[in-house]
């Protein structure tokens, strides 16, 4: 009977209230600790002088309207049906556009062909491209047309993958006979000649030309030929 008037006397209860106490105590000294912490902030500020800043909220301006895009063309893709490239090198004179299709036919159909030329002169550069509608069959033309022997000179064809294929391959326009450089800068030229000229544009003609020629009287005269150069008295 003794041990159990021992046991009874041992209980949790009383150390439950102390651990409440306990915790009360700690959330009293955090609030303490919170409100120094404002104090000494507000006289920091008081001491510097410092206001606190205001964030203004500016409206947003709701526009009526909606902005016109310009709509841009897309150019047509072979993304869906890729093209077969050959690049060809090493062109004989003479196998232009119209033979290097009818050439390359007989492998498969042909879309287009391109022989890169001057500008100036409109003469072949040695080297071109040839597109196929399958790349399967630009494959084949590639093996087969590679190191080929035509006219005293080797070919040269590599296949271009669809990866590596861009619109730069086929830039500008295709050379014919009533269509290239030269006779394009012939009539750039004819037209420039031909076109009116102004007046002032003529008296700077004139002008150029008398001290051209001042120039020339100069230098004919420390040679030993004294000439004069007389101007035509302008019809105008």
């Amino acid at each position: 009977m003794k041990i159990k008037k021992k046991l009874n006397a041992v209980r949790v209860p009383p150390l439950k209230k102390a651990i409440r106490v306990k915790r009360s105590s700690s959330n009293v000294e955090e609030e303490s600790t919170v409100s120094k912490a404002i104090q000494n902030v507000k006289k920091v500020f008081e001491k510097k002088n410092v206001k606190p800043t205001k964030t203004v909220i500016t409206p947003k301006i709701v526009k009526s309207y909606k902005p016109i895009k310009n709509k841009v063309k897309k150019k047509l893709s072979h993304k869906n049906n890729p093209r077969g490239l050959i690049y060809l090198g090493h062109i004989p004179h003479g196998f232009y556009e119209e033979q290097m299709t009818d050439y390359f036919s007989q492998f498969g159909e042909v879309t287009r062909v391109r022989v890169v030329r001057s500008r100036n002169t409109g003469r072949s550069c040695g080297y071109g491209y040839v597109e196929f509608m399958h790349p399967n069959v630009a494959k084949v033309a590639a093996e087969s047309m590679n190191n080929y022997l035509m006219c005293g000179r080797l070919l040269k064809a590599t296949y271009i993958a669809p990866e590596e294929q861009h619109g730069g391959f086929f830039h500008g326009k295709n050379w014919t006979k009533r269509f290239y450089p030269k006779i394009i800068n012939r009539n750039k030229i004819t037209k420039m000649k031909n076109a009116n000229v102004s007046s002032e544009k003529h008296k700077r003609f004139v002008q150029s030309t008398q001290d051209k020629l001042a120039v020339l009287e100069k230098k004919l005269k420390e040679a030993g030929f004294d000439m004069k150069f007389t101007p035509i008295v302008d019809s105008k």
